[in-house]
């Protein structure tokens, strides 16, 4: 549920103005996490540690050469 909530307030920082800066002030994950508590949003350290991991990974991807399944063709 926490990385629904994560998702959430990343949607809401992008859409709200007001929200954006303060979301750019925080200078640590701690203060990033009690805004979005502050508003509602039940977040924790391992939905951000998991949602760096996950768009790392997404990225490798995206730039990697590796583009076809790891299946071989059926003979």
């Amino acid at each position: 549920m926490s990385r629904e909530a994560l998702s959430d307030f990343l949607r809401a920082v992008e859409r709200h103005g007001p929200l954006r800066r303060e979301a750019a002030a925080c200078n640590s994950d701690r203060q990033l996490m009690d805004l979005a508590r502050s508003l509602g949003f039940s977040i924790t350290e391992h939905d951000l540690a998991q949602d760096h991991q996950d768009s790392t990974i997404h990225y490798w991807f995206s730039k990697s050469r590796i583009r076809r399944s790891f299946h071989s063709p059926s003979s």
